[in-house]
């Protein structure tokens, strides 16, 4: 529980850099659904990443709870036990207690569901005010259950143990079949050089009546056995008896009985117990934690080649149940980050961008991202900009991962290198590609002197795909179609500056043989990168569309 509606956010913190505050936008719509569906994907992340997201830690109870043994007092499993130490100890034991300790209490909470109520938005600081539901808790008690029958003691009148027995290490389920509980909270985020999350109100007053109405369905079991907790789990310690210079063990085996006729009471108080944890102990433990502290200074991802970070640079609510983040990334190659750590990016060449979007487009880009949740043909987005997109086939360029596929047919990458350009609705992206090739021994090496390299534009339909390898996605940005023409050959792209310097008077020859040449491009990878942070989030059940105003959205329908 990172936090409830913006754990998605947890990884990300404002910085200076040189990139754009939209290269990528997440926009979600603001309902019980989709928020839900958040925070569990976030959970994911999170663990991914070794961050954990203190749903799943360990606590103490505040206090031992007691049984009385009021309705035992004609029983004769109590009388015999009552006699027994009346007789060793000689102390009156009608009026004992049986005290439950619980050294440790391990907790894991299966899911967080949230219902926002309300939401305000003053970019750097978010308010929220929800209705929090948690489903399916796993109470571990590895450390088993010491049961102290506690006597007054005649002298200091006060109570102090006189036999103790041990359950052995049991769990507390309270399944997910069971609604889950709900309790409300209040919380204010703001965002500066770090996330600073203020619990502003948390009523955790359901919970122990939560688990009250349910201890039928709330299930204890013996963590050896997996199976009910019978009094083979019990075990008595037995206490020493000094006469004089000599001393004795007493085994009180007649307690087992007696622990045995209490065990639905004492499982009872046990359940009890952890539904009151759940409210004084482990819910503000949760909350207290998770709110109390900055986030991590960011979300940053290495892969073979690459290294990348996304920092959030701002907040912003287009409607009044949608937010969205801007999201700030920047990138640099593996052998950067070796020699500079985090600060390579500070070392990477500004890139210009290759063409200069309107205000006005860009505030369309980002009006097709309302309406499509709007509509509820979608329930969260991932919008990347292409720009951002760009500056990724840049850094794949500097790594040299386009090498081995350029070298395969003689060709290398001229100064423009390459890049995508989306200004195309639902369409395909496109990749242009600056080529130069200096000829072969084949035919071509008749037209074309080695020495005077041709230069010409390629342009390439591409399609976007998440593969799954050993569990991790992967994201894939491959060349399908070769969609260049001899005239385009023969021109070049001047309007994105891709020059052609072919062979006087033998243009139309050349720019045949290039396209037959440019053949085996296609179907190769342009963008390869293994994202193992989002394992388990179902990206490959996601589908993108290309808006004409230069953004790739991935859309998630929940």
């Amino acid at each position: 529980m990172k936090s409830l509606f913006f754990a998605f956010i947890s990884f990300f913190v404002m910085t200076e850099s040189f990139a754009a505050k939209d290269d990528l936008i997440l926009q979600t719509r603001i309902d019980p659904l989709s928020t839900s569906w958040l925070i569990d994907k976030t959970r994911v992340i999170l663990n991914n990443t070794d961050i954990g997201d203190f749903l799943t830690d360990e606590t103490t109870l505040d206090s031992d709870p007691y049984l009385t043994m009021d309705d035992l007092s004609s029983d004769p499993v109590f009388i015999n036990v009552q006699n027994m130490i009346s007789s060793v100890f000689h102390v009156d034991a009608r009026s004992a207690v049986l005290r439950i300790r619980i050294p440790k209490i391990y907790y894991s909470v299966h899911s967080l569901h949230a219902k926002p109520k309300k939401l305000n938005v003053d970019d750097p600081i978010l308010n929220l005010d929800a209705t929090a539901q948690i489903q399916g808790v796993d109470i571990g008690l590895n450390d088993g259950i010491q049961i102290d029958f506690m006597i007054t003691n005649p002298k200091t009148k006060a109570m102090e143990s006189y036999l103790t027995a041990f359950l052995d290490p049991a769990t507390v389920q309270v399944p997910e079949s069971l609604e889950p509980a709900e309790f409300d909270v209040s919380l204010e985020a703001v965002r500066d050089t770090a996330f600073h999350f203020n619990l502003k109100s948390f009523n955790l007053d359901s919970l122990p009546v939560y688990v009250a109405n349910h201890l039928n369905d709330i299930i204890t079991t013996d963590n050896k056995s997996h199976g009910p907790i019978t009094s083979n789990q019990i075990r008595v310690n037995p206490v020493t008896i000094r006469l004089s210079s000599l001393s004795r063990s007493v085994e009180f085996e007649p307690f087992k009985p007696l622990i045995q006729k209490r065990m639905k009471n004492i499982l009872g108080t046990i359940i009890t117990q952890v539904g009151s944890a759940l409210k004084t102990t482990i819910g503000p433990k949760i909350l207290k934690t998770v709110f109390s502290k900055s986030l991590p200074t960011g979300l940053s991802i290495n892969t073979d080649a690459l290294y990348t970070r996304f920092d959030t640079a701002l907040f912003s609510q287009p409607n009044r149940d949608q937010l969205s983040l801007g999201i700030a990334g920047t990138l640099c190659t593996l052998d950067l980050y070796a020699k500079y750590r985090d600060d390579c990016v500070n070392h990477v060449p500004a890139q210009p961008p290759v063409r200069i979007l309107s205000d006005i487009d860009q505030q369309t880009a980002r009006d097709e991202l309302e309406s499509k949740l709007a509509q509820a043909q979608a329930d969260v987005v991932t919008s990347v900009s292409e720009e951002y997109l760009n500056r990724l086939l840049k850094t794949t360029i500097d790594a040299k991962l386009w090498d081995a596929m350029m070298q395969e047919d003689h060709l290398k990458l001229g100064p423009k290198g390459a890049f995508i350009i989306l200004n195309k609705s639902n369409q395909a992206p496109e990749l242009f590609i600056d080529v130069i090739y200096e000829g072969n021994k084949g035919i071509t090496g008749i037209l074309i002197n080695p020495n005077h390299p041709i230069r010409f534009p390629l342009r390439i339909s591409t399609k976007l795909g998440f593969q799954i390898e050993k569990g991790s996605p992967k994201i894939l940005i491959t060349t399908e179609k070769v969609l260049s023409t001899p005239e385009e050959i023969i021109r070049g792209i001047p309007e994105y500056d891709l020059p052609s310097h072919l062979v006087f008077g033998l243009k139309k020859k050349i720019a045949s043989l290039i396209l037959k040449m440019a053949k085996p491009l296609e179907g190769k990878n342009a963008i390869e990168m293994a994202l193992p942070i989002f394992k388990g989030l179902g990206l490959e059940k996601t589908w993108y569309e290309t808006s004409a105003y230069g953004r790739l959205n991935l859309y998630f329908k929940i």
